[in-house]
């Protein structure tokens, strides 16, 4: 069986846990109209792809607790969306390693997603070739 079909799963999950997220939501009334530097830089940096990057700022933010719960959920949801897309295209790419790598990236924002947890494990343990039959004990 080809790499790619192999793959198919893995896809399957990832498309099935970024139709998970809410859409990005327009901007909230009760923030007021300038974000911290910090919320900017974060915000800079999702939108530049510069995903490792984004994930340090989100942590100091959330260390530093000037950003209010809501707006730290979103953020943390559109870090793993972001992360989410990052494994997808790693793996159309067929690159396995990047892919995983990503997608535990976005495990780690959003443990108890189901679509991230469930049944991963198949899906990224490598498969024996399908003409090699297994041995029969005899």
């Amino acid at each position: 069986m080809s790499a790619a079909l192999r793959c198919l799963p893995l896809l399957a999950l990832l498309l099935l846990g970024a139709c998970q997220h809410p859409s990005p939501r327009a901007a909230d009334p009760a923030q007021p109209p300038a974000l911290a530097p910090a919320q900017a830089h974060f915000e800079a940096q999702l939108a530049a792809g510069e995903l490792n990057e984004a994930t340090a700022t989100f942590h100091q933010l959330r260390r530093q607790q000037q950003t209010d719960g809501a707006t730290l959920e979103r953020y943390r949801g559109l870090l793993a969306d972001a992360w989410l897309q990052r494994s997808q295209q790693a793996l159309e790419k067929g690159d396995l390693n990047s892919a995983t790598a990503a997608l535990a990236r976005a495990r780690a924002l959003m443990p108890k997603a189901p679509a991230l947890t469930n049944g991963l494990g198949g899906a990224l343990q490598p498969q024996a070739p399908a003409d090699t039959a297994p041995e029969i004990p005899q």
